[in-house]
This record gives structure tokens, sequence and C-alpha cells, in this order.
């Protein structure tokens, strides 16, 4: 019976430190992800790791590359080359491969909050 609890102890312990901190945040966002509303395919964003995303749209040759940050419902976005530039948006990861953002393209008071959303 001591040999049966020690094997269910070490068990245990096993599968907890088999569990990490990226478990409890939920699916992370990892490769491109273009956006399918409301426009669809006019923006695409490429998690390249897990602080870095590209932001391109097809008909434009320029590309804007950001550091990322998220915590709980909040993707902070900051320009690389030019840290002054930050915003924050309202995000919700509903899977690896689909996720809602507020509208990088809103206008700023004029009109109520809308939404992006992205899938693989």
């Amino acid at each position: 019976m001591k040999t049966l609890k020690i094997s269910i102890a070490f068990g245990l312990l096993s599968f907890l430190a088999s569990c990490t901190d990226d478990d409890a945040n939920g699916p992370m966002l990892s490769g491109i992800y273009s956006e399918t509303a409301p426009v669809s395919g006019r923006s695409e964003l490429n998690f390249i790791n897990e602080n870095t995303v590209i932001k391109s749209e097809p008909e434009n040759s320029i590309e804007d590359k950001f550091t990322y940050e998220i915590n709980g419902n909040i993707i902070k976005l900051s320009l690389i080359g030019d840290d002054t530039i930050t915003q924050e948006f309202e995000i919700v990861i509903m899977s690896d491969s689909k996720f809602e953002i507020e509208n990088l393209y809103g206008s700023i008071g004029m009109h109520p909050k809308s939404y992006m959303t992205y899938e693989k």
C-alpha cells in the first residue's frame, strides 16, 4: 500500500511539473493570421515569436513590425524603431487559429468600438 501511495504521489508531482505558465495563459499566437472580418484579406498579422508581430497588407509593400505584450484581454503594440508609438487594443483569443482584436484601423473617438477577426 505504501508503494502505491508513493507511486501516485510521484505521478502527481510529475504531472504538475510538466504544466507550464503558458498552459494557464491559454492559446498562444504564432504564425500568420489573415483578416476574415470586417474586410476579408485586407491585412495579415505574422506572430514570428513570443513578442514580435509583423502587420502587412497584400496591396501595400510596407510592413509594420511591432513588439507585443498580452495581458489579460489587452494587447500592447509598440512600433519597433519608434517605441514612442504604442497602442493598446482589446483582444479575445478564441483558439490557436482564431482571435478577435479591436479594430486596428479604427478612428479615434469618432465611431463606436469595432473588432477585426483573424484566422490561420
